[in-house]
Order: structure tokens, then sequence, then C-alpha cells
């Protein structure tokens, strides 16, 4: 425009040159901050034991420092790790803490609530390589042995045959196994993805016996709780009496006076009159899902009584795995078994595998 065309009144101030214009950015506190991570890693498609992980390594982070996170530095980081460290905390610990708060800065970066991601200037230790630990095939026939009722052997015969994790095993569904073909489907396993796993005929002979004619729903159920009640002995008549809770209120019953010697026997004669349909009715099966924890404690209390020691349920992954090797699987194979998306994660398991390197090792060795 000619600037000679442009009038100006001469109370009218001159207009400002137009500049750029900023953003304001909004400031958040720690737990808005917190709030705001989670969702964010639930956009990313983090699995929940994924976020669970670095949103409670960001509350402790928050908390030892005593300030606002966008105010952290690279010090604070280094004193976390350090304090960390000092309650013997492992190495591995160590890392997995301070890879959940460089994923937290991150985020912040992207939000425009810090320049740069101060975690990121700080090395991670060197984390020492461990073998996995696997028993022996007599162990874990023994370990097998010692389930007590159908759906603890068909925990242990499926977690040792299909080579589950724990959590896959106490998310399967009864629709997704197929006891005919001895074939199951992840569903949403590590990563996100589905798979098909396999198990033998002692597993699905396991299952059939414990599914019955359910067609769906969880695969692995609470146990009912039963009814066992007490006893007790009137010194004054020397009576015995039974008491147990049925529908919220406690019962008691007479169970004898001198033909009961002790305690003991009077324990039997109430057990015997609580499986008396015609007293107390069976309670129907739970419907709730069994999860993680209980299938841990399946597990390590089998290997409890079959006098295992060091047993989870990561051990029937790695003794599946090792058996597998050690039998001439190929571990191209054992990796599309277990899930893995690289192969080094499966071949760690050739260092346990020796029973095959042997005998290879016996055959061309020339000496």
């Amino acid at each position: 425009m000619n600037p000679a065309l442009i009038v100006y009144h001469k109370n009218r101030a001159l207009p400002k040159p137009a500049t750029k214009q900023t953003g304001i950015r909004r400031i958040f506190n720690n737990d808005q901050i917190i709030e705001r991570f989670d969702k964010w890693l639930r956009t990313c498609g983090k699995a929940r034991n994924t976020r669970v992980s670095y949103t409670l390594a960001a509350k402790q982070f928050a908390k030892f420092i005593e300030k606002p996170l966008t105010a952290t530095t690279k010090q604070d980081v280094r004193d976390f790790l350090g304090s960390l460290y000092a309650r013997n905390f492992s190495a591995s610990t160590l890392a997995t803490k301070l890879f959940a708060l460089r994923v937290l800065f991150d985020c912040l970066q992207l939000g425009n609530q810090v320049r740069a991601s101060v975690p990121r200037f700080i090395e991670t230790r060197k984390i020492p390589k461990r073998l996995p630990h696997a028993i022996s095939e007599e162990e874990m026939q023994r370990l097998i042995a010692a389930a007590r009722t159908p759906r603890d052997r068909a925990i242990l015969e499926l977690g040792y045959a299909s080579g589950l994790r724990v959590s896959e095993l106490a998310n399967l569904r009864v629709e997704d196994i197929d006891t005919k073909a001895r074939s199951l489907i992840v569903r949403q396993g590590k990563g996100g993805d589905d798979r098909i796993a396999l198990f033998g005929r002692p597993a699905a002979e396991a299952l059939k016996e414990y599914i019955g004619h359910r067609t769906s729903g969880r695969l692995f159920l609470r146990h009912p709780r039963k009814q066992r009640g007490g006893v007790h002995l009137d010194q004054r008549y020397h009576i015995w009496f039974g008491q147990w809770r049925e529908k919220g209120v406690m019962r008691t019953i007479r169970l004898g006076d001198y033909e009961i010697p002790d305690k003991e026997r009077a324990r039997l004669a109430l057990d015997d009159y609580l499986r008396n349909t015609n007293c107390l009715a069976e309670h129907e099966p739970d419907s709730k899902p069994l999860g993680t924890k209980g299938i841990y404690r399946v597990i390590t209390a089998a290997a409890e009584r079959a006098g295992i020691k060091g047993v989870h349920p990561h051990i029937l992954r790695h003794s599946m795995a090792t058996h597998c090797l050690n039998h001439g699987m190929d571990i191209r194979h054992v990796q599309e078994l277990l899930g893995h998306t690289s192969l080094v994660a499966t071949q760690k398991y050739l260092h346990v595998a020796t029973v095959n390197l042997q005998n290879v090792h016996a055959k061309f060795f020339p000496r």
C-alpha cells in the first residue's frame, strides 16, 4: 500500500508492528502430570503392567524430590537412583526406574513442559546376564503329581506344556481352548499380539477333566470356600459340640459324649456331618477368575509339597523351553512357542540346554 494514502489521526497512536504469537504453557502439578502420563501410556498402547510400573516410578521420584517435576535436574535423578542403590535394589530394578523416568520426561518434553529429557543424560549401569533357571524333567513330574485338585493339575500341565506367561494363563478363556487339536489362542499377549500355543495329550486330558461342561468364561476359577466349622468340648458334661456358619447364622450340633475320645475324632465327626447333603447343600463353583496371584500360590504350594525349592510360574516356561531344546527342537520353533519377537530372547536357553550339545560334541569331536 502507498504510504501517502494512509492518513493518521493526530490523537491516534501508531499501530505496533505485528509480532509472532507464542502459545501459553499450562502449568500442572505433579499429581496432574502423573495422571496425564498414565493416559499417554494408555494411548501409546502400553500393557497394563508397564503402565503400573512406570507410573509407580514417577510417583516415587516425585515424592523423593519434593518439588515440581518440571524443575528436575540431573543431580535429582542421580540422587534418586543412589537412594535405591543404598537400599540394595538390583541393577535391573535401577535400569527399569531410569527407563521409566526417561519415558516420563519424553512425555513432558512432547507436551512442552520441559526443554529437555533430563534422565537421558544419565547412563544405565551394566546389567549382569543371568541364565534362566529350569528344573529337571523328573522334578517336573513330581511337581505335577503334587497337584491336589483337577484345577491345580490343569494349571501345572498347561503351564508346562504351552510355556505361557502367568498373565497369559490367568487370562485364558474356555472358548479359546481346543482340546481335540491340542491348541489354544493367546489373546493380547506380551506386546498386544495374539498367537497360537500348543500342548500335549496329558494337558488335554487334565483340561477335559477340569472344564467339564463349561463352554465359556475364564478358564481357571477360584475354588469355592468349603465350610469346616469348629468343635469344642463342654467340660462339665463331657459333650462334644460342632459349630459352623450357614447363610450368616451360626449353627450348633451335638456330636457325642464319651464315645468321642479326643478332639481329632470330634473333628472327623463334624466333617462327616457337613458332607451329608441333607444337612448342607454343596456350594456351586465360584465364577470369579483365579488371577495371577492365585496361579502363583497354586504352583508354589505344589512345589512345596513336592520338595522342590525356588519354583515360581516362570520356571514352568523356562523348563519347557530347555526340555524342548534338549530333545532336539529347532530354536526357531521354540521362539514361536514362547512368543518371542526376537531370537535374542530365546538364545539364552541354549546355555541351559546342554544335553543335545553334549551328544553332538561326543558324536563329532575326534577324540
